[in-house]
Formats: C-alpha cells, structure tokens, sequence
C-alpha cells in the first residue's frame, strides 16, 4: 500500500479525489488543503511522480504537527495525546 497526500482535483459539477487515489479524504491539512489516502503498491494505473508518498512514521510525524496548530479532540472533547495522535494513525494504516 502507498500512502499519498494530495488535494482533490476540480471537476465538473465540483472537487472530487483524483482517481489514483483508491480511498482517500482522510487527516485533511486546513493550511494546504491537502488530504491522505492510499493506492495499491503496483497499481495498473498511472500515478503522477509529484505526488508524495509518506511511510508510516512520515504520516505520524504530519498528524503530530498538525495536531499542534489544530488540536483532534476525542469523543469527550478533550484534546488527543501525541502518543493517542500516532497510534489512531498507525490503526488507520493497519486497517488498510
């Protein structure tokens, strides 16, 4: 699995995710309007070489700083932890 940041593409009738991207729309950056998704390693379909491809640890560390600027809250809204931060991103990549 790949793990890609992007940002949706315009198309018509609105913004959709571009269509390399398998699911997508996940841990959205408000400061690039950027999202994470993920795409099969080998996949039959083209995928620009500009997009970034983040491994896990990158993916925790992106959380983490946005965390910072725009704390995630938990379901009793109380701000998450770093280690609660990285460990809700290590089960959404195990999850895939």
């Amino acid at each position: 699995m790949a793990i890609l940041e992007y940002k949706l593409e315009a198309a018509a009738g609105g913004m959709r995710c571009p269509l390399w991207v398998e699911d997508g729309g996940y841990f959205y950056n408000p400061d690039d309007f950027s999202m994470i998704g993920w795409a099969r390693d080998n996949a039959e379909w083209y995928t620009p070489d500009t997009v970034v491809t983040l491994t896990t640890l990158q993916l925790e560390d992106r959380q983490v700083a946005i965390h910072a600027l725009y704390p995630m809250k938990n379901e009793d809204g109380v701000d998450l932890t770093e280690a609660e931060v990285r460990a809700m991103v290590q089960d959404w990549v195990s999850s895939r």
